[in-house]
């Protein structure tokens, strides 16, 4: 009897820690932040896309307020950042960031006109 209850006991604290997330891996998080301006005038600019790429693939957007300020938390400590406007007058920007080795917390990103 003593035995059944042990293996009952055993099944059920395996069964019990497969569905826990004591294995699963960290997640990784560090902000990226900053202002876009124009080029030319430097005049902050509001409503440009902020996609974080990883493995070719959008994770995740963000937009520029009004103030042209983003931010976003990147997933992986090498990142690719894009930066598009959806109306077209500003051409996009991309850039590369490691995370651990650059302080990604006030960027300034200019982008010149189409």
């Amino acid at each position: 009897m003593k035995r059944l209850v042990l293996i009952s006991l055993l099944a059920c604290v395996s069964v019990c820690f497969a569905f826990t997330n004591a294995s699963a891996p960290a997640t990784y998080s560090r902000t990226v932040a900053g202002t876009v301006y124009d080029s030319q005038d430097l005049t902050r600019i509001s409503g440009i896309v902020v996609s974080e790429i990883i493995s070719g693939k959008v994770v995740q957007t963000t937009e520029t307020d009004i103030d042209g300020h983003f931010s976003l938390q990147a997933s992986s400590s090498r990142t690719t950042i894009t930066f598009s406007d959806p109306s077209g007058n500003y051409q996009s920007s991309t850039m590369s960031l490691d995370t651990n080795k650059e302080d990604c917390s006030d960027l300034s990103i200019s982008l010149d006109l189409n």
